[in-house]
């Protein structure tokens, strides 16, 4: 076949001129060149203010104001970030940067630097208390009154909190500090009641209570760039021009980098949740997507789902009436017959006219509305119930023509829609995306109404105003995630009527006419694997709910597991610490101390015993055999017990049935262990004026011995059913009774478990209303005290610390490492009973190595070093001192004395060429002891 050269010509030229007409923005896409104009901005790293991303992306309230201007001016923002306004002022002064965000103005700084026209913000400073402090309700400035309040001395927060208590008419304690970290440690001391800081910083360890205005904060300039500095103040005017509320927006965006929004329940409304263990909720059976009821009688949607969780939240019951409209329910609470409707649109007014009122904003929803695709202008519209007065007003304001329809559900307000009833449907976002999945969006046309919005609330009886405040401090304060709430209910699993009902009409007569065999073969492979993947996405989301949960859960229980354990112990030491500060009478101050110090040691007993729960569960237990006198142990526990027992007003009794001079063979912290838990189990759940007995023996049978305990209690009881289950982990028995007294489930089961680790048994007895009684029989090995013997005995090749002098350290030059000033002072005042009096105080390891560097060769006899300090950490100065070129510096003794008390730890410090480790609390007898060994 012959090819015409002209056509191959003609080819080759349309070719080229199709090329050659391509933009030249697609061919280079990737080589378009930066025209932008780059700017150097400076910035404070701050939680919400201004933070990096993996990507070096900034985001915050500045730096997103700042991207949003730079976008605006066609500029390139460079972010330089420092550690403080000092480092900042610093480089904009000197031209490193040519601008810095969030700055307030002072007399001084207008001097140095350019300040834009327009501000960013106004700041705010945060009155924080610790969590565990119910004296103070969030916003109430009174409760403040005569208490103490800790600020930095050089914060512009300090006068502004002055001015502050002069408006509010109160009369604080301002203590002024130097720096923050000192702020914090008389805070953590319990030397402050309050501490006031910049509102972007916080601790889990504390929350607010009152929110302070402070200065404005605005972008700042080196003085040579005034034709930057009008160029933003132009940008941030068309900004604000456009947008008057940008900034809020903005800041509402990143609110809670800057405050804990932790609001505890008063007093009152714990008493109200025990009053009222069931939490009566009213919603519609027909009001997708916020409440359905299924056909066995399950409440199903956003509202039971969000319910479920506040009852969660509060270790509270919930129960979920039905009713077929807004005036039953309205009725209904007025009638007592339900304490609160689920969800309402109802505005405050509308609400009032009805004799009700609402909770805060549980969410917003904004206004959509839906007409059919033939419909050019909107006349008529179906909304569900009355609409809310400022959604009538608003919509009055904009479609005053439109004339609304009331219907009792979204789909009869769509089947309106459909059946020309009405042009169009007005719902909110949620009930928008429950119509798309249901009914498919090809039938229909979407518009969103401009600033029309509806917030969704609780609705209640405004005389029920304690039940307000709790679900809208739940509801702020808890992790409840309503946006996944909200998803979950309005993504459901379409059925094949909503499916057949989304496919238009005329596609089905076309596939069917046309291609009927392969439409209903692709149908099928496309339902299917929609199916498939829905899901799949939804398996996927809730396994990740599901491992979030048992993760926040396990948490919980063993948060709850600690304060369950060591409160006993710590009602003991803080009990007698109140009688000793009062008591004018030497012995019984003695008294007091010596029942404080075996309490004490009983806590220190638990935490390690708690920090052995991991070994427990993977199965790396191993019991330590000790010697143990029956009376010792008796005693220790019998005492802090009692004072539990005073406090409750129950009778506690006890009996020891064991030889005064046998001694026997096991774990001591895992009997410990065992006696706390199961005494106080029985004090907590017995009434006052009830009875607690515990009784301890050793019995012999067939050549064995066992250590017996019998905690016998008159208390609330157990039911049967629970008692199948309540060696469990995290099992607990739901009952009224236990609603002010319940605890994680984990007491019994820690028992049980060390019981049959330590190969004994328990049995339990127990019945409703007339108490329990608890078996414990362990193996045990058993030994007689020898008469010349102490209880305690004393180690092979050791010093007894009754044969150390006195006077061991008088004049022995000793350098304390050691940054907490509490434990300093303790350690000087130990020492200073053995002589101790040239003792040279190092606050960190940095301070530590350039003492001992400067000191005469053989100056310091011994080094006692903390592990855990700012600055430099105790390991790297031994280790710095170890490899100073001096002899005295191989050879002093460093001894680590440190709350790091893992045989890790120990290992790292006899590595790190430490002598040995003396764990805190530290006992004086073992680093005496220890002293004596290598001085």
């Amino acid at each position: 076949m012959r090819i015409d050269k002209s056509v191959i010509f003609r080819i080759c030229i349309t070719v080229i001129m199709c090329i050659a007409m391509l933009p030249y923005q697609v061919l280079y896409a990737d080589k378009m060149p930066d025209n932008r104009e780059s700017v150097d901005v400076g910035v404070v790293l701050q939680p919400g203010i201004a933070m990096p991303t993996d990507k070096g992306v900034y985001f915050g309230f500045d730096t997103e104001y700042m991207y949003k201007i730079a976008q605006y001016a066609n500029l390139k923002v460079i972010y330089h970030p420092y550690k403080n306004n000092d480092e900042l002022f610093y480089a904009l002064q000197n031209g490193e940067i040519q601008m810095a965000l969030g700055i307030s103005p002072t007399p001084e700084r207008e001097q140095l630097f350019l300040f834009a026209n327009n501000e960013f913000f106004t700041g705010q400073a945060s009155i924080r208390v610790r969590s565990d402090d119910y004296r103070f309700t969030f916003g109430n400035a009174t409760d403040f009154d005569g208490k103490t309040m800790g600020v930095v001395r050089a914060s512009i927060m300090y006068e502004r909190a002055q001015e502050w208590a002069r408006e509010v008419g109160i009369s604080p304690t301002f203590k002024q500090y130097d720096n923050e970290l000192a702020l914090y440690a008389d805070m953590d001391a319990g030397q402050l009641d309050a501490i006031i800081v910049s509102g972007s910083k916080f601790s889990e360890n504390y929350r607010l209570a009152y929110s302070i205005s402070t200065n404005s904060y605005y972008p700042i300039f080196n003085k040579n760039q005034k034709a930057l500095k009008n160029k933003i103040d132009a940008t941030m005017n068309r900004i604000l021009q456009e947008d008057p509320l940008y900034a809020k927006k903005l800041f509402d965006k990143y609110r809670h980098y800057k405050m804990s929004n932790d609001l505890p329940l008063s007093e009152a409304e714990r008493k109200f949740i025990a009053d009222n263990p069931v939490l009566r909720v009213a919603i519609m059976d027909n009001h997708a997507p916020f409440s359905m009821v299924d056909s066995d009688g399950t409440a199903r949607g956003i509202t039971p789902d969000l319910y479920h969780k506040i009852a969660q939240e509060l270790n509270w019951q919930v129960e979920f009436k039905v009713y077929k409209n807004r005036q039953e329910i309205a009725n209904a609470l007025h009638a007592n017959e339900v304490d609160v409707y689920g969800i309402t649109t109802q505005d405050i007014i509308s609400s009032e006219e009805a004799g009700l009122a609402l909770t805060r904003s549980f969410f917003t929803l904004n206004i959509f509305s839906i007409s059919r695709p033939d419909v050019k202008e909107i006349r008529t519209a179906a909304y569900i119930g009355r609409m809310p007065q400022n959604v009538a007003n608003m919509m009055q304001e904009q479609r005053s023509d439109v004339k609304f329809q009331a219907y009792d559900s979204l789909d009869e307000c769509y089947d309106a829609m459909i059946n020309r009833e009405v042009d169009a449907v007005f719902c909110n976002m949620a009930q928008l995306n429950w119509l798309t999945i249901k009914r498919g969006s090809d039938s229909f046309v979407v518009e969103s109404i401009a600033n029309l919005y509806s917030e969704c609330c609780g609705q209640l009886l405004p005389q029920n105003y304690i039940l307000n405040s709790i679900l809208s401090k739940t509801v702020q304060s808890s992790n409840i995630d309503i946006m996944g709430i909200i998803s979950r209910n309005i993504y459901t699993q379409p059925t094949t009527m909503d499916i057949l009902r989304a496919i238009p009409t005329k596609l089905i007569v076309a596939f069917f006419t046309v291609l009927l065999i392969i439409t209903i073969i692709v149908s099928r492979y496309l339902y299917y694997s929609h199916q498939r993947r829905i899901s799949a996405e939804l398996s996927a989301k809730q396994a990740a709910l599901d491992a979030s949960e048992r993760a926040r859960q396990a948490e919980s229980n063993f948060l709850s597991t600690m304060s369950h354990d060591m409160r006993t112990p710590l009602n003991g030491i803080l009990g007698y610490t109140r009688l000793a500060r009062k008591s004018k009478a030497i012995d019984d101050v003695q008294q007091y101390l010596e029942r404080i110090d075996i309490s004490s040691k009983l806590m220190l007993a638990l935490v390690n015993d708690i920090l052995d729960l991991s070994k427990l569960e993977s199965g790396k237990m191993e019991l330590r055999m000790e010697e143990i006198t029956p009376s010792e142990h008796y005693n220790s526990i019998k005492s802090a017990i009692s004072m539990n027992a005073e406090t409750r007003h129950i009778h506690f009794t006890s009996s020891i049935n064991v030889p005064e001079d046998m001694t026997i063979y096991s774990d001591r912290l895992r009997l410990q262990q065992i006696s706390m838990n199961l005494l106080s189990n029985a004090t907590k759940y017995t009434h006052a004026n009830g009875h607690v007995h515990w009784d301890v023996s050793i019995i012999e049978k067939g050549g064995l011995h066992f250590w017996v305990e019998v905690i016998k209690d008159d208390g609330i009881g157990m039911s049967e059913a629970f008692q199948q289950h309540m060696f469990e982990l995290f099992t607990q028995e739901t009952r009224k009774e236990t609603l002010n007294a319940r605890g994680t489930g984990l007491g019994l089961s820690l028992v049980h478990k060390f019981v049959t680790l330590m190969q004994g048994t328990i049995q339990v007895e127990s019945q409703l209303n007339k108490g329990s009684t608890f078996t414990i029989k362990i193996p045990v090995k058993t030994g007689r005290l020898k008469p010349t013997a102490p209880a305690a005995k004393i180690q092979a090749n050791t010093v007894s610390v009754k044969e150390i002098p006195k006077n061991l350290l008088e004049n022995i030059p000793i350098l304390l490492v050691e940054d907490n000033k509490i434990n300093a002072e303790l350690m000087k005042l130990m020492l200073a009973e053995y002589g101790a009096t040239m003792i040279d105080w190092a606050h960190n390891g940095q301070e530590a190595l350039e003492l001992y560097s400067s000191s005469e060769p053989a100056h310091y006899k011994v080094i006692l070093m903390d592990l855990r300090m700012p600055i430099m950490d105790g390991m790297t100065a031994t280790k710095k001192i170890r490899a100073l070129h001096r002899n005295d510096a191989l050879i002093v003794p460093i001894i680590a004395t440190s709350a790091d008390a893992y045989e890790n730890d120990v290992k790292a410090c006899l590595e790190a060429g430490m002598q040995c480790h003396i764990s805190k609390p530290v006992d004086i007898n073992k680093l005496i002891t220890a002293i004596s060994k290598y001085i």
